[in-house]
């Protein structure tokens, strides 16, 4: 699926509904969603609206210093953790290992949000989701969303 985002509220729009369809299709079974686009693109940005519509109260920032933060889910069905990743500052897979991430990507009612998901490719489940955003001009984005299977 391809969407042309038109501002970043569009993306925010967006965002809310790929949540809840996810959500609906995924049956409590764990999401992986890698997001892919250069810096500035708007990964955070559909990130924080994801969130958002799966119920999570606070603030989301990218966690690039942290690596990974997680939130409770609220009022969705079969879900209840979101974990959020930023991969930016990585240079391998291996530097996720302490934090679980080879568990948590296997882990019933479970979203996982990836940024910079392509620096550690090895550890994506072959059944994943990919959420690409790329620059069409300052406002405007594409957003393509496929399954990886």
């Amino acid at each position: 699926m391809m969407y042309v985002s038109h501002s970043p509220e569009d993306t925010q729009r967006f965002a809310r509904e790929q949540a809840m369809l996810f959500t609906r299709e995924g049956e409590g079974h764990p999401i992986v969603i890698a997001l892919e686009g250069e810096l500035g693109a708007g990964k955070t940005t559909f990130t924080q609206a994801f969130a958002e519509a799966l119920g999570v109260h606070e603030h989301v920032k990218s966690p690039t210093f942290v690596l990974m933060k997680h939130y409770h889910i609220v009022g969705v069905p079969k879900y209840h953790t979101l974990y959020h990743l930023d991969c930016y500052r990585l240079n391998s897979s291996a530097d996720l290992l302490p934090l679980g991430t080879g568990d948590i990507i296997h882990l019933p009612g479970t979203i996982i949000l990836i940024e910079w998901a392509e620096r550690v490719a090895d550890i994506l489940p072959r059944n994943h989701w990919v959420v690409h955003i790329d620059h069409i001009a300052e406002q405007e984005r594409n957003i393509t969303v496929k399954q990886n299977n």
